[in-house]
């Protein structure tokens, strides 16, 4: 059971037949893994909502979740990112409800949170066409604080601030309503 939960399917690590008609984005995507173990995707804010980015390779390199942060610069978010992918690569683990230092800036602490699989298609299907036939790659959240060090569901925590980030550790069911619902 163990081994096939760890198992990699990816485009990398199994050949479909389909690799010399591979699109810009995962031919850019197997180049990153190839070159650093992992890459980052941004998605730009548009009428609907903020906009996020995530890490595809973390899995197949280190057998780690993949990150996804929202609701920042996509460059924010992106060197976020790649701060954590250089903290897993270097050997650090990263689990739900970790808090990691020195990614944002000195001044706040990220947040780490599980990340519902009913969220997966919604946000990450670059992800799911890089792993195809790999059982569910897990995912984590980056929380970004408001200036008072309080995170998307904490009582107080600034309202401006609120629909910027999904609670993705939330059923999408339980989810308040929002720009992450209104949408899927």
């Amino acid at each position: 059971m163990f081994a096939e939960a760890t198992i990699c399917r990816c485009l990398v690590c199994q050949d479909y037949g389909d690799r010399d008609r591979l699109d810009s984005v995962d031919t850019k995507l197997v180049n990153d893994i190839g070159e650093t173990g992992w890459g980052v995707l941004a998605i730009p804010e548009d009428d609907v909502s903020p906009g996020w980015a995530f890490t595809v390779g973390l899995w197949h390199t280190y057998r780690s979740p993949e990150i996804a942060t929202f609701g920042l610069e996509p460059t924010v978010m992106m060197r976020c990112l790649n701060a954590v992918g250089d903290r897993i690569a270097a050997g650090r683990t990263l689990a739900a409800n970790d808090e990691l230092d020195e990614i944002l800036n000195d001044d706040y602490q990220v947040s780490v949170r599980s990340v519902d699989d009913g969220w997966r298609k919604f946000f990450f299907g670059t992800s799911m066409g890089f792993y195809r036939a790999t059982p569910i790659v897990p995912f984590l959240q980056l929380l970004w604080p408001d200036r008072n060090g309080r995170y998307p569901g904490d009582e107080e925590f600034t309202e401006r601030y609120e629909h910027l980030q999904p609670r993705l550790w939330l059923h999408r069911n339980e989810h308040p309503t929002g720009p992450w619902t209104e949408q899927n």
